[in-house]
């Protein structure tokens, strides 16, 4: 008995001299609210927050609780975004307790599924996560508001540009001046909207009235256009487009007018001067009394049938000019005619053949040059030469003029020189 008593102090006195156990393990999270990363990166997001966690990961129970806080962050996450969804739809008076009211509960219950060693830190970081999430959200919820404000400020200049309202535009504009629009830049984007409003106007006008809006184009003020380079060079495209567009107009109804023998609308051929289609001498030309042509202004005509170009401008400028000629409408049909054919001719092979033509002409081989007999000769060559090469081809077009050639010295010229 004496010896279990001895024994027992023994132990006893051993205990005694133990150290206490450990207490529970605390993470310390001073600096919490700058808890940016844990927002992008778990792993980043727990060691910064966790401050000296690697001196503590030394044994076991610390390394347990950064595994705990490490998915914990994550639970906190999803929580604040729940939350943020929640309330994005709701018109909120006061962010900040609605915040608490809907994600406290929330936050409160994945702390309490933390291990009690972990609970208290758990419960700082649940804290500060929680006002740091309030914060962001609030910013983003304000920012979201004013893109939308701007957006449809924009809609509204914008719609007021498009519709060719300057003035609207620029009211739009100035009330969001310092606000969507610096103080600095109001003056470029004044010019801007200007610009715009003015093409926009324009480009309405050409659409509807085409030869009013080019004339009245062709008058207006340099202040009075697009001062925008780019909206310039989009302007003049489009007037440009717009004027080769009732140019063909305006040849196409002369000439079925020609065919009809109707007379010109006066009033029309004065618009189309004014919006720059015709010039003056066209003009006055298609206004007066025709009259019969004579043998050399018929050959000049049909010489520039015969030598027009390729290109659809050089056409309908000579096609123009035929169906404002002052001869009778019969004259104008032949020549109308004639360049019909023309234009299906190889246009090299039409030249050579007007060449040697006149060739023949220029040397006496068809008369005295300038005598009313040769140039009477000549047209009636032109005249036929034309269809021998659209039907027959250039090869018997060619033999056509050696034929006719070798007939020149048929012809006495009388000359003073």
């Amino acid at each position: 008995m004496g010896a279990c008593l001895v024994d027992m102090a023994i132990r006893m006195k051993e205990w005694g001299m133990l150290r206490a156990p450990a207490p529970a393990v605390r993470i310390p999270v001073q600096g919490v609210l700058g808890w940016d990363e844990v927002a992008k990166s778990v792993g980043d997001g727990i060691s910064s927050v966790i401050t000296g966690s690697a001196a503590l990961a030394q044994e076991k129970e610390e390394v347990n609780a950064v595994g705990d806080l490490a998915e914990f962050s994550q639970r906190l996450h999803s929580i604040s975004a729940e939350t943020r969804a929640e309330l994005a739809g709701r018109d909120v008076a006061d962010w900040e307790y609605s915040w608490q009211e809907l994600s406290a509960p929330r936050f409160a219950e994945a702390v309490a599924e933390l291990p009690p060693a972990a609970r208290e830190a758990g419960r700082e970081l649940a804290e500060a996560f929680s006002r740091r999430a309030a914060v962001q959200s609030l910013r983003d919820r304000e920012v979201a508001r004013l893109g939308e404000a701007r957006d449809k400020w924009k809609q509204r200049v914008d719609a007021a540009v498009e519709s060719g309202d300057a003035q609207r535009a620029e009211t739009w504009l100035q009330s969001g001046a310092g606000i969507f629009v610096p103080q600095g830049e109001m003056e470029e984007e004044r010019c801007r909207v200007r610009s715009g409003a003015c093409m926009s106007a324009w480009r309405k006008a050409l659409q509807q009235q085409p030869l009013v809006a080019l004339a009245d184009i062709r008058e207006a003020a340099p202040s009075e256009l697009p001062q925008n380079k780019a909206d310039k060079r989009y302007f003049e495209a489009e007037v440009n487009r717009t004027r080769r567009d009732e140019l063909a107009k305006l040849c196409s109804s002369l000439a079925a007018q020609v065919e009809d023998e109707d007379s010109f609308d006066e009033s029309e051929l004065r618009l189309a001067r004014r919006a720059g289609l015709i010039d003056e001498r066209q003009l006055e030309s298609a206004m007066a009394q025709p009259r019969a042509l004579t043998a050399a202004e018929r050959c000049t005509w049909l010489r520039k049938v015969d030598d027009v170009g390729t290109e659809p401008e050089s056409r309908l400028a000579l096609k123009l000019d035929i169906v404002t000629a002052a001869v009778p409408m019969k004259e104008r049909r032949e020549l109308l005619a004639r360049l019909a054919v023309a234009e299906k001719v190889n246009p090299r092979d039409r030249q050579a053949l007007s060449r040697s033509l006149w060739q023949l002409y220029e040397r006496g081989s068809l008369g005295c040059p300038g005598d009313e007999a040769s140039l009477q000769r000549l047209a009636e060559l032109q005249r036929a030469g034309l269809p021998v090469l659209a039907e027959e081809g250039p090869e018997s077009a060619a033999r056509w003029v050696e034929h006719v050639r070798g007939g020149g010295d048929r012809w006495v010229c009388f000359s003073d020189k």
